[in-house]
């Protein structure tokens, strides 16, 4: 029985190992996406119709932020990521895009709810871990 429960540590830590190689590979593309994004943003500047690109621009930087986030939350976490972490996260992520609804009562409807019920199970979830 003992060598079964050895196994089964060894098995998961090699598993945890993979988790962690896996999110820093990971960390390590999503780097080198972002700086080929930020120069292929260069020309775009430069054009000067920066008018109406510019919101896909932030938009785009924004959300890959958010992601370089989670990333770096799980490395630092050893592979656990608090869920208290990620619907804040998400709460801001659907800000945002509260934000970029220029007039869409639909969208702006919807995340407005997904907000607020976010919001809900954040508290739901403080008040029953204590």
């Amino acid at each position: 029985m003992k060598k079964i429960y050895k196994l089964a540590a060894n098995f998961s830590h090699i598993l945890r190992l993979c988790t962690i190689g896996a999110l820093a590979i990971l960390g390590i593309l999503l780097t080198i996406i972002l700086f080929t994004e930020t120069f292929s943003l260069i020309p775009l500047m430069q054009d000067g119709n920066t008018d109406h690109v510019i919101f896909k621009i932030l938009d785009r930087v924004i959300v890959f932020f958010s992601f370089m986030t989670i990333i770096i939350a799980a490395l630092k976490h050893h592979g656990r990521i608090a869920i208290d972490f990620l619907s804040s996260l998400g709460i801001m992520a659907l800000i945002r895009g509260l934000i970029a609804a220029h007039g869409q009562p639909y969208e702006i409807l919807t995340n407005s709810i997904a907000i607020l019920l976010l919001i809900i199970g954040m508290v739901i979830l403080k008040h029953f871990m204590k």
